[in-house]
């Protein structure tokens, strides 16, 4: 979900880190998401303090949600590990 920069109106995204990415994999990616911080590409970075705070309840439910499907993956992965190696 896009949210309007509240300086210039313009869409504002989360930030990302390829180094998250490469070191955690989508797992890494999906938690440096979750807790980076959002950028404008005119204004910058921007605080979450400055959104509307009905804009920052749904930046908190998206970092939630993102945080929660980082762990489904981390446990589907750790039981597919598992049944691989309980395998004769």
């Amino acid at each position: 979900m896009a949210y309007q920069c509240p300086r210039c109106g313009q869409n504002v995204e989360r930030a990302s880190s390829p180094g998250a990415a490469v070191a955690g994999g989508l797992v890494g990616a999906l938690i440096y998401g979750a807790f980076g911080s959002f950028r404008c590409c005119q204004c910058g970075p921007i605080a979450k303090e400055e959104f509307p705070p009905e804009v920052q309840s749904k930046m908190t439910a998206g970092s939630a949600g993102m945080i929660a499907v980082a762990v489904v993956i981390f446990v589907i992965a750790c039981f597919i590990l598992v049944a691989i190696n309980s395998m004769p």
